[in-house]
């Protein structure tokens, strides 16, 4: 079973925060892409070829793993795309090579002092670490608690994540290891 100071640095190691290049980047402004209008219909079959890019995403993705059984998909796969695997780039590259998740994380001191609830816990949690308490936080939502988690690791609190992805032989053992220390 992980100790929880290892569970804490393998979080900080998956977190948008330990990658320097992304701790505080916030995109300037957020808009639905431009759409272009051309009454020339080879000019709109071209460039819906170029957005669907189904090479592309051949080359990304790989096969599903329905058609990388099949060995005719495969051998045809091999033909298209020479000297990548059948699972695709993607699957195929560290975790520092693929972008991160969709969600996009503020940065750690707008996270807790734009919200008012948020900067409430934030003064909260800091009470209750003074008084030297334990805290136990739920959450409706795992996008919430990947947020929390931000914060935490932003605030250096020591925490355990207890979520569905949790195997369920660990839980006890997890819950028995948060109430004993």
């Amino acid at each position: 079973m992980p100790r929880p100071r290892d569970i804490a640095s393998s979080s900080w190691l998956g977190s948008l925060l330990s990658r320097p290049g992304l701790r505080w980047f916030v995109p300037p402004a957020v808009a639905p892409p431009v759409t272009l209008y051309c009454p020339n219909r080879t000019f709109v079959e071209h460039q819906a070829s170029l957005l669907e890019a189904p090479f592309e995403s051949l080359a990304l993705y790989g096969l599903t793993p329905a058609l990388s059984e099949h060995v005719e998909s495969s051998s045809r796969y091999t033909q298209l795309v020479p000297g990548i695997l059948s699972t695709g780039l993607i699957a195929n590259s560290s975790r520092d090579q693929v972008p991160g998740p969709k969600m996009r994380v503020p940065e750690a001191k707008s996270l807790v002092y734009d919200s008012a609830k948020l900067a409430r816990l934030d003064s909260l949690l800091q009470e209750l670490k003074a008084g030297d308490h334990r805290i136990l936080i739920y959450f409706q939502m795992t996008r919430m608690m990947d947020l929390m988690e931000e914060y935490l690791i932003y605030r250096q609190y020591k925490y355990l994540r207890l979520d569905g992805s949790s195997k369920l032989e660990d839980r006890r053992d997890m819950v028995m290891d948060w109430q004993t220390r």
